[in-house]
C-alpha cells in the first residue's frame, strides 16, 4: 500500500548535499564555476528554486557582477511572494511526510534581505534611485512584519542608513534628516550617525535640532566637510552566516548554528595618510536568523507532534485494512523514516553587515581593507585609485569569509 520507492526517493537530496559543492566553489572565489552549478539547479524548478535563485545572486553580488546579481535576487522576490500561498495538498503532505515536499518560502529575515542586496547592487551600480526603492521596500515589508505582531528584527537600521547616506550624497537632506532620525531612534549608540546627522541638520539650518545633538554628542564637534573633502562608505560583509541542524532534543526540529567569523575587527585604511576607521556592525544576521527562528519553534513543534500523531494513525489505518499487525509495523517505520527536520536555508549569506565611513582630501586615493584576529592584523584587500570627490560619498565593498 506504500510505495517504498517514494520514500528513498524522498531521502535521497537534501538541500544541503545539493549545495555542498557550491559553498566551497564560492568560498574559494570559484565564482564562474559557483555560477553555473546553481544555474543547472535554477532550471531544475523545483521546491528549492528560490534558494537557488538567493545563492546565484549572492555569488553574483560577491564576484561584482551587480547586474546580474540583481537580475537573480528580483527573481527570487517574485518567487518568494508566490510561495507565501501554499497549497493545501503541500501542507497535508508536509505533515505525513516532511517540509521538505513544500515548496521553499524563505525566512522573514531572508526577504528583507533580497530588497538590502538589490540595494546594494544598485548602489555599488550607482543607480541610486533604483537604490532608494529597494530600501523604502525593506520598510513595507518591515511595516508589515510589524502589523502581523512579528519581530522587526531591529528595524532593520542597515536599510535605513543606507537610504539616508544615499539620500545625502543626492543633496537630498530633507529625506537623509528623516532616515538619519529613524536611525537614531533605533540605533542611538551607532558611531558613524551623529555627524552626518548634524552636517544635514546644519544643511537644513534646523539649529534647536542641531544644538540638541552637539550637546548629546559633543565629540562630534567637527561635523562638517571641508570644501576639498568627501566620504568613503565600506560595506562589509563579514563571515559565514548561520547554518541549520537537527535540534540534539528533538531531531525532527531544526535550529541554526553559529557559523561566524574569525576577525574580531575590520578597518578601512588610507595608504596616503594614514587615516583609519573601524567597521561597525548595522545588520546581525546571525543573531537574527537565530531569534527568527526560536520565535517560531513553539509553532513548528506542534506541527511535527500532529504529524507523529498522524503517521501513527496512518500507519494504523493501514494495519486494520490488511488486517495485518507486521504492515502497521512497517508503515509506521516507513512514515517515520522519511520525517527529519527542515535544514534549508540561504547558506551563502555573511554573518554580519558591517559598515566603516571614512572622511578623506578630494582625489585619487589608495585604501586598504585590514582584518585583526588575535591581536594579529593583515590586509585583506586593496582598492587603489578610488575617486574621492568633494561633498560626495565613494561606497565601496567587500566580502570577507574568515
Amino acid at each position: 500500500p506504500i510505495s517504498l520507492g517514494l520514500f528513498v526517493a524522498l531521502g535521497c537530496s537534501t538541500y544541503a548535499g545539493k549545495i555542498r559543492n557550491v559553498r566551497y566553489l564560492f568560498e574559494s572565489a570559484q565564482y564562474e564555476s559557483a555560477s553555473e552549478e546553481l544555474q543547472k539547479l535554477v532550471e531544475l524548478k523545483d521546491n528549492d528554486q528560490l534558494l537557488y535563485l538567493l545563492e546565484l545572486g549572492m555569488v553574483h553580488h560577491a564576484a561584482g557582477k551587480y547586474s546580474q546579481a540583481i537580475e537573480s535576487f528580483k527573481e527570487a522576490e517574485k518567487i518568494a511572494v508566490l510561495n507565501d500561498y501554499t497549497s493545501i495538498s503541500q501542507e497535508v503532505g508536509s505533515v505525513i511526510l516532511n517540509d521538505s515536499t513544500k515548496v521553499y518560502k524563505g525566512e522573514d529575515f531572508e526577504k528583507i534581505l533580497i530588497n538590502v542586496y538589490l540595494a546594494i547592487d544598485y548602489t555599488l551600480l550607482g543607480k541610486w534611485e533604483e537604490a532608494l526603492v529597494e530600501c523604502r521596500r525593506v520598510n513595507q515589508k518591515l511595516d508589515v512584519m510589524i502589523s502581523q505582531g512579528k519581530m522587526p528584527y531591529q528595524y532593520n537600521s542597515f536599510a535605513k542608513y543606507l537610504a539616508a547616506s544615499l539620500f545625502e550624497s543626492q543633496q537630498e537632506y530633507n529625506d537623509a534628516f528623516v532616515d538619519y532620525r529613524a536611525v537614531k531612534k533605533w540605533m542611538n549608540e551607532f558611531v558613524y550617525l551623529p555627524a552626518p546627522l548634524m552636517r544635514v541638520a546644519d544643511k537644513l539650518k534646523a539649529e534647536e535640532e542641531l544644538q540638541s545633538y552637539l550637546r548629546e554628542f559633543p565629540k562630534y564637534k567637527n561635523y562638517r566637510l571641508g570644501k576639498g573633502e568627501g566620504e568613503v562608505i565600506l560595506i562589509l560583509e563579514q563571515g559565514r552566516g548561520p547554518y541549520k541542524v537537527s535540534n540534539p532534543s528533538f531531531d525532527l526540529l531544526p535550529m541554526f548554528v553559529k557559523n561566524g567569523s574569525t576577525y574580531e575587527r575590520g578597518f578601512l585604511k588610507d595608504l596616503s595618510s594614514g587615516a583609519s576607521t573601524e567597521a561597525e556592525t548595522l545588520f546581525d544576521v546571525e543573531s537574527t536568523a537565530i531569534r527568527e527562528l526560536e520565535d517560531k519553534m513553539a509553532l513548528i513543534t506542534t506541527k511535527k507532534v500532529g504529524g507523529l500523531v498522524a503517521k501513527r494513525a496512518m500507519a494504523y489505518g493501514i494495519g486494520q485494512a490488511t488486517k495485518s499487525k507486521d504492515a502497521e509495523f512497517f508503515s509506521l517505520l516507513l512514515l517515520l523514516a522519511t520525517d527529519h527536520a527542515d535544514l534549508r536555508s540561504w547558506v551563502t549569506l555573511p554573518a554580519k553587515l558591517r559598515m566603516a565611513r571614512l572622511t578623506l582630501p578630494a582625489g585619487r586615493r589608495d585604501l586598504v581593507l585590514d582584518m585583526v584576529s588575535s591581536g594579529q592584523q593583515r590586509q585583506v584587500k586593496k582598492w587603489e585609485k578610488i575617486l574621492v570627490k568633494p561633498g560626495k560619498i565613494t561606497f565601496l565593498n567587500s566580502r570577507v569569509f574568515e
